[in-house]
């Protein structure tokens, strides 16, 4: 079986589909809120994943910009 793997990315393509699928009339009227709570728990956990991402590689970045600077040992003559 093929290795695959689901991104942020593509939940966020199933958040449009279910907004496209909805605003086209796809569901019926008693299936919306099932449909509204699982596009709400997609759209909620890829906002959360993006921002966690976000603050993990500004930490990252902070961390690199604060560390010192690699000591260049003098040459002499030999």
């Amino acid at each position: 079986m093929e290795n695959l793997t689901l991104t942020l990315q593509d939940l966020g393509a199933v958040c449009a589909i279910i907004d496209t699928a909805c605003t086209r009339g796809a569901f019926k009227a008693t299936e919306m809120q099932s449909v509204g709570e699982l596009y709400n728990k997609l759209n909620q956990f890829v906002t959360n994943s993006i921002q966690a991402q976000q603050a993990a590689a500004e930490a990252a970045q902070a961390d690199q910009d604060q560390a010192p600077a690699p000591v260049e040992q003098p040459q002499g003559d030999a």
